[in-house]
């Protein structure tokens, strides 16, 4: 499975078919289970809400949209919203999909990418020695790609990292404790607090992330606030790691999961990147890693992800329900529980990405995202090298869709 697959799920609002500029005109245009509603895009036929994926409802017009913000036309939206491209309900300006890509008088907004503090909090339970990968611990595989990551981004002052290990000795579910605090310039200081074995006991993932919270490491308003928990194993300390990751969420710390080796609770670990807001496209959720391959490239997808999906305002807009944003000309929906699309946050001034929006500025090359004020305006939107979000899609044997390998994405097995 590729640990990038930018899989559009049902659940994230929109159909792939949905996602492009391009105008359907005719059921032919669209996949066999497709029809090609009055707004020119394609969307699933359906006869009940069973039909549809996650979160998605069937409509009178008989099509999957969100339930939340789907349309297939303007009627289908409430009084005083329009429906915009990609079939999401909006406020404001003239249709474009009921009368094709027209100006309605937006404004852009101009950005900055806001840097980011990433605190990683690693398992250093005894576990974490086992041998993979022939004769390689995986303490000595996590350790590597640790100081592998924080190396690559010397001198990236959009990076700021730390480090906390947990378990420690000499007591059981010893939670840890800030060992480099989150600052410029952290590489050798990490590298030197890795111990050459793990020598931990148990895995307290819940109170570790207790910890990580309350350390006042990630409390910077100007900068884009990250946890990254790497474990090798469940949570055996009677912590409350999905309740802790939701308190760090709610107070703008975003944390990322990665499950190392075949012990972890899958479950547990779904659960908290949806809730703590770095919930991937494709399916596991969160990241999993299976060998130091998967590993390396998981960590610097998250390091990628944490430079790219934050963008602070120039300018404070009078109105953010008044707030579109899209890429690679492509609008994509408000979601203000944070899971998929983007939301905008007044502390910091800032826009969010989340879900399979971050997973493409990360991943992809010279995307371009445009912040428009007042209506979803076309004629603002910008694209990146790559052209239309669909060019070069490929579908999966699980009835996603994915970029080509040859897109420069890593893989994870």
């Amino acid at each position: 499975m590729r640990a990038l697959l930018f899989v559009f799920a049902a659940g994230a609002a929109l159909s792939l078919s949905a996602c492009s500029q391009a105008r359907c005109t005719e059921n032919s245009q669209c996949a066999s289970s497709q029809v090609c509603v009055p707004s020119g895009i394609c969307l699933t036929a359906c006869q009940t809400a069973a039909q549809c994926g996650d979160e998605q409802v069937c409509n009178p017009r008989g099509v999957c949209v969100s339930g939340a913000t789907g349309c297939a036309v303007s009627t289908d939206c409430a009084a005083g919203q329009i429906c915009a491209p990609g079939g999401m309900c909006m406020t404001g300006g003239t249709s474009m999909v009921d009368a094709g890509p027209v100006s309605c008088g937006g404004q852009k907004f101009g950005s900055t990418a806001t840097e980011a503090n990433i605190l990683i909090v690693l398992d250093h339970s005894c576990s974490m020695q086992e041998l993979i990968a022939g004769s390689r611990s995986k303490w000595e595989i996590a350790t590597a790609a640790v100081r592998n990551v924080t190396s690559q981004n010397t001198g990236n002052a959009k990076l700021r990292f730390g480090l906390q290990l947990f378990s420690l000795q000499p007591s059981m579910c010893n939670p840890g404790r800030i060992d480099v605090p989150v600052g410029p310039s952290t590489m050798n200081a990490i590298s030197n607090a890795l111990p050459a074995n793990a020598e931990g006991n148990t895995t307290p993932i819940g109170a570790a992330l207790s910890v990580a919270a309350n350390s006042g490491q990630l409390t910077d308003a100007t900068r884009a606030n990250y946890v990254l928990l790497l474990a090798d194993g469940m949570e055996n300390c009677n912590g409350a790691p999905v309740t802790e990751v939701e308190g760090l969420f709610s107070r703008g710390v975003r944390t990322y999961s990665v499950g190392f080796g075949s012990d972890v609770d899958e479950t547990r670990l779904t659960q908290m990147a949806i809730r703590g807001g770095t919930a991937r496209a494709s399916t596991p959720r969160y990241f999993q890693a299976d060998s130091p391959t998967d590993l390396e490239a998981a960590l610097a997808a998250i390091a990628s992800g944490a430079a790219s999906c934050d963008f602070t305002l120039t300018s404070t807009p009078p109105d953010a329900s008044k707030l579109y944003v899209a890429i690679d000309g492509q609008f994509f929906p408000r979601d203000p529980a944070r899971i998929a699309g983007w939301d905008y946050q007044a502390a910091g001034n800032r826009v969010t990405l989340y879900g399979p929006a971050c997973d493409i500025v990360s991943q992809r090359p010279g995307a371009r995202v445009s912040i428009i004020y007042g209506c979803p305006d076309d004629g603002l939107t910008e694209r990146g090298p790559g052209g239309s979000l669909d060019a070069g899609i490929v579908e999966t044997s699980d009835g996603g869709f994915a970029w080509p390998s040859d897109a420069g994405i890593p893989e994870i097995n």
